[in-house]
């Protein structure tokens, strides 16, 4: 299965302040609303994963779930 959603990095703070939402435009609505000059543009994190205990296991581990932006 894939989870896909769209992350604004927050770039003056820890990264669990990062904006997180369902869809582009979403992402950057919530940008806008806080401080765009906090955040990195939107970008797509698509996460691979084989059950909800899998998910819930990369996103609990050390590191998160280590996304990258996708090109």
């Amino acid at each position: 299965m894939k989870l896909t959603y769209w992350k604004c990095k927050c770039l003056d703070d820890h990264d669990c302040y990062s904006i997180r939402a369902k869809t582009r435009k979403e992402a950057v609505e919530r940008r806008d609303e806080y401080n765009p000059e906090a955040f990195s543009e939107p970008y797509r994190v698509e996460i691979e994963y084989s059950s909800g205990f899998d998910l819930m296991t990369q996103c609990l581990g050390e590191g998160g779930l280590g996304e990258c932006p996708s090109s």
